[in-house]
């Protein structure tokens, strides 16, 4: 790792079940907001925006834990 993702990832290490958390709760809320994709009205689109934001970063998050962990055993 570069020296950037190093200080990155000591100063902003997440929490994992907090990220599952996000994840459930924004599939979720995609879930809802699906069947009625309304993408003329911005409150709509900002919300789906933002929670499909929260989505793959809370993905991103996960996948980087287990990346850590499998590479930490070696």
């Amino acid at each position: 790792m570069n020296p950037l993702s190093d200080r990155l990832a000591d100063y902003c290490d997440p929490d994992p079940r907090a990220a599952l958390a996000t994840l459930v709760g924004s599939a979720f809320t995609l879930a809802m907001l699906a069947p009625i994709a309304d993408l003329a009205n911005p409150y709509h689109l900002f919300g789906a925006a933002g929670t499909a934001f929260a989505f793959l970063v809370s993905v991103a998050v996960l996948a980087d834990c287990r990346r850590r962990r499998r590479t930490s055993g070696d």
